[in-house]
């Protein structure tokens, strides 16, 4: 069908997108935004457009991507048939999870370098150095709260060999409150990967520090370290099926919870989705932080 051959050129030169493509031809999707053949031919040339220029580098704003690419600063507004479909395709290119709302249409656009919003995307970190105001924060032990637009403008210059991430603030306070400034580097993401986390840790990896990462034992954090991985480089931080054996046999009392939501595969090592789902608890981060923070010491 004449209305779908945007897709075949664009295959040609992106053959990552050759599921994606196949998947719109079939779902139907294109050919209901667009109504009409031409229209539909349309719509395709120009989210095929905008996919040949992704992922955008360096990162752009998005109505600026849009009316440089598009011609028009609003074609990718919410709402829109381009920007359904473009932001499909933005997905697929990158692995984005599945999601929906304001908060992940940010964080999914930013995935392919291209920002909504520059400040309400954040990171929460300690005693990282790089930059004069992480150096004073870091000399005085004091956690930062990092936005995607000071990463963009001024990431840090520099990183530690070795940069360790947990998901939840409680671990980053308590370290902060123990250690002060003789603490090692902590990035925490306070649940999903930010296009703010993910852009410093893309950066502190191309600075050459390994990344080590801890997250609560149930499927949601491991679904979480995943999306993380996806992204970046991390080694486990007592992350593995080992460690949840032995803290379900610590976690004594209170009780720990019951499994809820949806199993997850766990690549970095197969053998922790297994004993999850056999042991069929959750382990959260914060009944580990004893634990953690005697690695900070």
């Amino acid at each position: 069908m004449r209305a779908h051959t945007p897709l075949d050129e664009l295959v040609a030169t992106v053959p990552a997108l050759a599921k994606w493509a196949a998947r719109i031809r079939a779902d139907g999707l294109a050919r209901r935004l667009g109504r009409t053949p031409d229209v539909t031919f349309g719509l395709l040339t120009g989210v095929c457009t905008a996919l040949h220029a992704l992922p955008a580098a360096p990162v752009v704003s998005l109505p600026a991507f849009a009316a440089r690419v598009l011609g028009w600063a609003h074609a990718l507004d919410d709402g829109t048939p381009l920007a359904t479909l473009t932001l499909s395709g933005a997905r697929a290119l990158t692995g984005f999870h599945d999601g929906q709302g304001a908060e992940w249409r940010r964080e999914a656009w930013a995935s392919v370098g291209l920002l909504r919003d520059e400040l309400s995307s954040t990171v929460l970190t300690l005693n990282l150095r790089g930059t004069p105001a992480l150096d004073r924060l870091a000399e005085d032990g004091e956690p930062c709260v990092l936005t995607l637009r000071q990463l963009i403008r001024r990431p840090p210059a520099v990183a530690d060999p070795v940069v360790r991430i947990c998901e939840n603030p409680t671990v980053l306070a308590a370290a902060a409150d123990m250690f002060g400034p003789a603490c090692p580097p902590l990035v925490c993401l306070q649940g999903q990967p930010s296009a703010a986390a993910l852009t410093l840790l893309r950066g502190l990896h191309d600075h050459g520090a390994t990344l080590y990462y801890h997250g609560d034992f149930d499927w949601g954090g491991l679904r979480i370290a995943g999306v993380l991985r996806r992204r970046v480089p991390w080694l486990p931080w007592r992350y593995t099926a080992a460690d949840y054996r032995a803290a379900v046999f610590r976690c004594v009392q209170p009780p720990l919870s019951p499994l809820v939501s949806t199993p997850t595969e766990t690549p970095w090592e197969p053998a922790l989705a297994t004993a999850v789902a056999e042991l069929g608890v959750r382990v959260e981060e914060e009944r580990e932080l004893e634990l953690l923070l005697s690695d900070l010491t």
